[in-house]
């Protein structure tokens, strides 16, 4: 299974934090996936979890329950009843603000259940959402950035498509789609290159966004898993031990709530300190 397929079959499992959410995502899925007319509504994929999940934003967000094709290759859900479709067509957000940061989310995620794509972080870092449509691919420009996201639009073998190439704006995006995981495994190969290449980089954890903070949790489980593989995971006092099994246990967490977290408590800056030696450790292994 391909990197960008492990990614989707995530996605399909998120829940959906409004109720505008299965229209907002099912939305985003059939502007790059699909389309609907007088004749009504057709969704096509490879993927079939993507499918399901297409077919559940329409059942959740519509009441209509639609049925899935299993073509050579393909899956295929199509509406062709006029009343269904016009109730579609009147509730889907084909234009407009998405006001609701949840949403914009899902119209992200589905536009990439229906046409998106990762590159192996392995093998480079790249993002791509692909729609035959220009207005479709301004609209989701637009609404990345709305939320702070830069992307780039352009056109290639018929398709206009929106692209990211920069390797945390990707890792933002995942997480912001439903995806963290994938996130702080694309940090993890960023990271494991980086030391291949002798480059040892400073995290600012106090100062962190969003970005740095999974690129320093990646670090640190690298750290814990090298010290481990050595057999000097005994050698470790308690302290560290215990800010390591929080660590692995809670890898979003920033400094602040694994400090929480401690017994007893302790500040950011401990924390810090605590991660810092396990680093140097790991290092000198």
């Amino acid at each position: 299974m391909s990197f960008s397929s492990e990614i989707k079959e995530r996605l399909c499992k998120t829940e959906y934090k409004c109720q505008r959410c299965a229209v907002s995502e099912f939305t985003g899925a059939l502007m790059f996936g699909g389309g609907i007319s007088g004749e009504g509504v057709r969704f096509s994929t490879e993927n079939e979890s993507v499918a399901k999940r297409v077919s559940r934003d329409i059942s959740e967000g519509f009441g209509i329950d639609a049925e899935i094709r299993r073509m050579p290759r393909v899956y295929r859900i199509g509406i062709d009843n006029i009343h269904q479709t016009e109730n579609i067509f009147g509730g889907i957000l084909l234009r407009g603000d998405i006001p609701f940061s949840c949403c914009r989310a899902s119209f992200v995620r589905g536009a990439f259940l229906g046409g998106g794509s990762v590159t192996d972080p392995q093998k480079g870092y790249h993002m791509e959402f692909d729609t035959k449509n220009e207005e479709q691919a301004k609209r989701l420009q637009s609404v990345l950035a709305k939320d702070g996201f830069t992307s780039k639009i352009t056109y290639r073998k018929g398709y206009h498509v929106v692209y990211i190439k920069d390797s945390e704006e990707i890792a933002d995006i995942l997480g912001y789609m439903g995806a963290p995981h994938f996130a702080l495994e694309l940090f993890s190969v960023q990271i494991e290159k980086e030391m291949r290449n002798e480059v040892n980089r400073r995290v600012n954890c106090e100062n962190a966004n969003t970005n740095k903070a999974a690129k320093a949790s990646s670090k640190h489980l690298f750290a814990i898993k090298k010290i481990k593989d050595a057999n000097q995971w005994d050698n470790l006092p308690d302290v560290l031990k215990e800010i390591a099994d929080l660590r692995e246990e809670y890898p979003e967490d920033s400094l602040k709530e694994l400090g929480e977290k401690t017994n007893p408590p302790i500040g950011k800056s401990g924390v810090n300190h605590r991660l810092a030696r396990i680093t140097e450790i790991a290092d000198s292994i």
